[in-house]
């Protein structure tokens, strides 16, 4: 019996390739699969068979999928060509491109989508128990705000002048602070906060670092990837520091400076950014003056207390109590030295418990149960991929 044999531009290509790459294609364009296949005059079966590769494009499918996608049908073909998508994006909206990073490990699929990592443990490759995880998380929260059809754009500006040193951090977490129009104002739930100002922020199983961070350029906004299970006052701190973080990408990239080049700093300029955002001065020195309480005088029952109001570790209000002059050295050694014994006996469980109930993905919850209501082929399978991942959704 003879077999058919495929034509000369496809025989070599995988179609689960060309698939992911015809998905990823169709979301940079704002397309639903829905849209695409009545743009292409087929059924959304066959669409879907495509991008999940059970299928080929014929000629006459490609030649259409190219113009509606406004690519060759080379760039549908041999993806392989064209690692650089963010490149590639702001030279076909004729932009200036972005200073690229060609050494850099990135994510195998995560990248593609024209997404730039802005901490270290978001430099996925192929190798990292994270890449699939971060990859299918990122892919499906971009289905689903093309399915209901929501602004991609965040609603504070990402890009910001600041001096890296302390006192400029210090002013960044203040103007940043300001954006979210919150100003010195403790906040109870930061993580919705950043949600409802058109964040990304998924809390997912991470094996790797408590964050991850991209930047999406093309779309003016991020991803913040925060590990799940860990307590609620690491995961403010995750979130809080990978925001530095990106801020920090961004200005090195405005700057043409490399945004890994110096670790040590960056990382310790992050941190400052996530305690002063956290914990504003006069938000602490405010509530440190409501109780009346000396230097001298603190013990760990009485900053616990304290530190519930902002959502950190006792470890992070002890520090900073002292970088504000608010505690004395000595008091903040001993309180330093009750706390980290309390870590050792107890798993690294905070002192005195947490109050902080955090509601992980609510806006990706809500995304999921719109499209889900409006019986979007695609929702079920995302919603049992979210499942799989152990993605928390809040519905």
């Amino acid at each position: 019996m003879k077999t058919r044999k495929r034509s000369s531009a496809n025989e070599n290509t995988d179609p689960r390739i060309i698939g992911e790459n015809i998905r990823d294609l169709r979301r940079r364009a704002h397309l639903s699969q829905g849209d695409l296949a009545r743009r292409l005059d087929m059924r959304q079966g066959p669409v879907s068979n495509l991008e999940q590769g059970k299928s080929f494009p014929s000629a006459q499918v490609l030649l259409r999928l190219a113009t509606i996608l406004n690519v060759t049908t080379d760039r549908i073909l041999r993806p392989d060509r064209y690692t650089d998508a963010s490149a590639e994006r702001a030279a076909d909206a004729g932009a200036a491109t972005v200073p690229t990073q060609p050494d850099l490990p990135v994510a195998r699929s995560v990248h593609p989508q024209g997404l730039a990592p802005t901490s270290p443990a978001a430099r996925l490759d192929a190798a990292s128990p994270d890449t699939d995880a971060a990859e299918s998380a990122v892919r499906d929260y971009l289905a689903l705000e093309d399915i209901c059809r929501v602004p991609r754009q965040a609603r504070v500006p990402l890009q910001l002048a600041f001096d890296t040193a302390a006192p400029g951090l210090a002013r960044l977490a203040t103007q940043f602070r300001s954006l979210l129009g919150i100003g010195d104002a403790v906040v109870f739930d930061p993580l919705e906060l950043c949600e409802n100002h058109g964040l990304r922020v998924v809390f997912m199983p991470l094996k790797t670092a408590a964050g991850v961070s991209f930047h999406d350029a093309p779309n003016g906004n991020v991803f913040i990837l925060i590990r799940s299970g860990i307590n609620p006052e690491k995961q403010l701190f995750a979130l809080a520091y990978e925001l530095g973080r990106i801020l920090l990408y961004t200005r090195a990239v405005y700057l043409g400076e490399a945004p890994f080049g110096h670790e040590v700093k960056t990382d310790k300029a992050a941190r400052v950014f996530a305690a002063c955002f956290l914990m504003p001065e006069n938000a602490v020195r405010t509530s440190v003056g409501q109780t009346g309480v000396r230097p001298d005088e603190w013990d760990l029952d009485l900053l616990l207390s304290l530190k519930h109001r902002f959502g950190v570790s006792a470890e992070t209000f002890n520090y900073r109590l002292l970088e504000l002059g608010l505690i004395a050295p000595e008091r903040q050694a001993e309180i330093r030295a009750a706390i980290k014994a309390h870590y050792a006996a107890h798993a690294f469980a905070e002192p005195g418990r947490s109050r902080r109930i955090l509601s992980p993905n609510g806006r990706l919850g809500d995304l999921l149960h719109t499209a889900l209501r409006r019986a979007d082929p695609e929702a079920p399978a995302i919603a049992a991929r979210l499942k799989k991942l152990k993605i928390p959704v809040e519905r």
